[in-house]
Order: structure tokens, then C-alpha cells, then sequence
């Protein structure tokens, strides 16, 4: 099912860090392979250890980050220390809470290994690497640059960024048309007034299963549920890159995510408008992202 394969891209350039990283990769790759056991028992108890383990070294990773960044008295520490809070706090617990209520099903057990791998994937070739790159256009354009050219330039280089591959814009004024084969999700936000925003990405799927496979150094060859979930996870923190490199005061709050058919896909676009819709495309296939208002 898996080919071994390894890509130096996830590296930030601080060894304590890069170290770690590799360290939690493999925990989770190991974890797959033990997911798969056909014993029941044995499977749970290999996978709460697993999971012990990978908490409570996460949890070490955080705090030898945190203490980095500190030393070189890195501007955004405090943004990025409450992403660490929260996957500990609360997206880390949410997802034990979910394996045992199941009793440790494979739906929950792909559900968790997609989760922290979407999250660390996110994390690290977006959050991480901004410790130790200085780009002066990473946070945005100048003034007096339209919004939308703002908005394709954080999304060009977030993409860039997670892929690995060159990026241009295939279109600013996306429709929902179908490109092939993609997975398609969508986030609903709303602001304390109530007001909802849709945001809705279409990926197609040798950018997911590349970018997933790359961080554990294996080949996906199908989309399985760890895919999606991992996909779900990458594109919370896509959101989050974009809010706070667009330095927007609009405050949303999540409120619903969701995998959407294609079908379901194109039908979004019948009702409501677009704020923003644009389509990305890449050498292994397109990446659309989409602003909508119901």
C-alpha cells in the first residue's frame, strides 16, 4: 500500500525543530502500519500507547518551539503559541474523546492519524516556516494593491508553500466548473451578528494524496478516509494563514465544516454570490478556493 519516500522540504533549518518533526512524522506512520492490525485488542492497545506517546511528545515539541522562538525574539511567537495551545487543549482531546467513544474503530483511528496529519502538515510548511524565512511580502501587499491582488498573492505563496510546486491563476472569477477528479470541502463561519460566510476549496486529488504522503515518506495511492481527514485539517489552516496574513479585523468563528460531492459542489455556486473565487493551477492539477455568501 505504501512506498517509502523523503522529501527535505519540511525542513525549517533549526536541528532541535527539524528533529522533532521527523519524530512525530514517524510516530504517526507507525501508527498506520498499527492500525491495520486484524487483532482488536492488540490494535487498541498498540494505538492508545501510540497516542500517548505522540501527545506527550507533541506536547515536548511545543515547548523547545516555543522556547526558540523566544530566543530570537521572533515577531509572531504569540500567534503561534496559541496554535499550540489549542491542538493540545482542545483539538488533541476532541480527537482521544472520539477514539473512545468509538472503542477504537478504524473509521476513528483514520479520522485521528488524518487529523494530526493535515494539522502537522499545515503547521509545519506554513507556521514553522515563517520562523525562519524573512519575506517582506509575507504579509500582504502594499496599500494602495486592489484586495483581490493581495488575496491571490498569500494564496499563491500558501500554496506554494504547501505543495511544493510552482503556482499561477488560472482564473480570478471561478464558477464551480469541474476540472477531474477532486475532494471538496467547505467551511461555514459566522460573526457575532450572526452573518455566515462559506468558504469552499476543490482540490484535485494528486495534490492532496502528494502533500499528505510527503509528510510520513509514503505514496497514497488512493484517497482513503486518513486523505480527507488530513485534507480537512490543511485547509482549517490554510484559513487560519490567510486571516492573519491578511490582517482583516473581521472576527469569524467556525461553525461547521463538511466534505461536499460534486454535485453539492456546483449547486453552491446557484445561490448566494462570491466575494472572492479563484482556481490555482499546479503542474500535478488545480487548487480552487472560494469566498461565498449565502
Amino acid at each position: 500500500m505504501y512506498d517509502v519516500i523523503w522529501d527535505d522540504s519540511f525542513s525549517i533549518g533549526v536541528e532541535i525543530i527539524d528533529l522533532a518533526h521527523q519524530r512525530l512524522l514517524s510516530i504517526v506512520r507507525k501508527m498506520i502500519g498499527l492500525a491495520h492490525d486484524t487483532e482488536q485488542e492488540k490494535k487498541r492497545w498498540a494505538c492508545e500507547e501510540g497516542i500517548k506517546y505522540f501527545k506527550s511528545y507533541c506536547i515536548k515539541h511545543f515547548t523547545e518551539e516555543e522556547a526558540y522562538m523566544r530566543s530570537i525574539s521572533y515577531d509572531g511567537y504569540d500567534a503561534h503559541k496559541l496554535i499550540h495551545d489549542e491542538m493540545r487543549d482542545t483539538t488533541l482531546p476532541a480527537l482521544e474523546q472520539k477514539l473512545a467513544d468509538s472503542d477504537y474503530s478504524d473509521q476513528a483511528m483514520e479520522d485521528f492519524l488524518g487529523a494530526c496529519m493535515g494539522w502537522l502538515t499545515g503547521h509545519i510548511m506554513i507556521e514553522d516556516h515563517k520562523i525562519t524565512q524573512s519575506d517582506p511580502d509575507s504579509k500582504g501587499s502594499e496599500a494602495s494593491q486592489e484586495e483581490i491582488s493581495q488575496l491571490i498573492h498569500v494564496m499563491s505563496q500558501t500554496i506554494q508553500g504547501l505543495f511544493g510546486l510552482d503556482t499561477q491563476v488560472a482564473s480570478d472569477h471561478y464558477d464551480g466548473e469541474d476540472f477531474g477528479k477532486a475532494l471538496h470541502y467547505k467551511l461555514t463561519y459566522h460573526n457575532i451578528l450572526g452573518e455566515k460566510i462559506h468558504v469552499m476549496f476543490a482540490v484535485e486529488r494528486p495534490l492532496v494524496t502528494r502533500t499528505v504522503g510527503k509528510m510520513l515518506f509514503l505514496t497514497f495511492h488512493k484517497v482513503n478516509k486518513t486523505v480527507i481527514s488530513a485534507m480537512q485539517q490543511l485547509s482549517q489552516q490554510i484559513m487560519h494563514n490567510l486571516h492573519d496574513s491578511m490582517q482583516t479585523d473581521d472576527t469569524f468563528t467556525l461553525s461547521e465544516d463538511e466534505m461536499l460531492s460534486p454535485k453539492r459542489f456546483r449547486q453552491e455556486f446557484e445561490t448566494g454570490s462570491s466575494q472572492y473565487s479563484l482556481l490555482f493551477e499546479t503542474e500535478l492539477g488545480y487548487f480552487a478556493f472560494c469566498i461565498r455568501r449565502p
